[in-house]
């Protein structure tokens, strides 16, 4: 989504201190997050203070910071606002899951937030965001979400300099996309041996939901990809529209 004619700057860097303290693996100071998300140390401080608070994040005994208890509520409160995991949670339940990773997440920016990233055998319920972020052109999910994009609008995510694919390699991956859309589903072989299917779940598409296996017969195949379909069938009409 483009940039709104006056964008609000304040409230754009807020986020971004926001988001890096959140995915920070330990408590991070204000010179650091600084140098993160490429900002004046004075303008981070102030947005640190204001963030502190707001109860989003908390500083440390050390003057670090790490999330808050708002941070908390407020994710608390998203997932229960947007009925997506609920919803989706009854349905993921029932699909097989020997042998294979299960998983649910989102498109934000170029990477893929997991909501659900489930072990072989371990129930849905118990992986709640039980994995980092990850770059979304090296995730099924990721590549599921990007083809729900426009071509110039998923090109856009991979616009500067700091782009993990350019040139040649961006063309062949837009053009990768153009068949998952054509399909309806994505469907790779993203290691050796590892095969990954996913399809995107809500209308509009608010999520996409994955099957992964290591040396999976392509006769198990075709089953798969019914039962993953179904599934996110189930979950869209269980969210219904908007």
């Amino acid at each position: 989504m483009s940039l709104p004619a006056q964008p609000n700057q304040s409230l754009i860097r807020g986020l971004e201190c926001l988001q890096a303290v959140a995915t920070a693996r330990e408590p991070v100071g204000s010179r650091e997050l600084a140098r993160l998300v490429g900002l004046e140390h004075t303008t981070v401080s102030r947005l640190l203070g204001t963030l502190a608070h707001l109860g989003l994040v908390r500083r440390t005994a050390n003057r670090k910071y790490r999330p808050g208890p708002g941070l908390h509520v407020l994710s608390a409160q998203s997932l229960l606002g947007s009925g997506l995991l609920p919803k989706a949670l009854p349905h993921l339940r029932l699909l097989p899951r020997n042998e294979l990773i299960l998983a649910m997440g989102v498109l934000w920016n170029r990477s893929v937030c997991y909501l659900v990233h489930a072990a072989p055998g371990q129930a849905p319920d118990e992986a709640i965001g039980a994995h980092q972020p990850y770059p979304a052109e090296g995730s099924i999910i990721g590549i599921a979400l990007l083809a729900q994009l426009a071509d110039d609008e998923a090109r856009a995510r991979y616009d500067g300099p700091d782009s993990p694919l350019r040139g040649a390699a961006l063309e062949a991956f837009l053009r990768g996309l153009e068949e998952v859309r054509r399909n309806g589903y994505a469907l790779k072989h993203l290691h050796p041996g590892q095969t990954s299917l996913a399809f995107p779940v809500g209308n509009p598409v608010a999520a996409a939901i994955s099957l992964t296996g290591n040396g999976l017969p392509r006769e198990r195949l075709p089953k798969l990809v019914a039962s993953l379909g179904a599934c996110a069938a189930a979950i869209t009409d269980a969210l219904g529209e908007g």
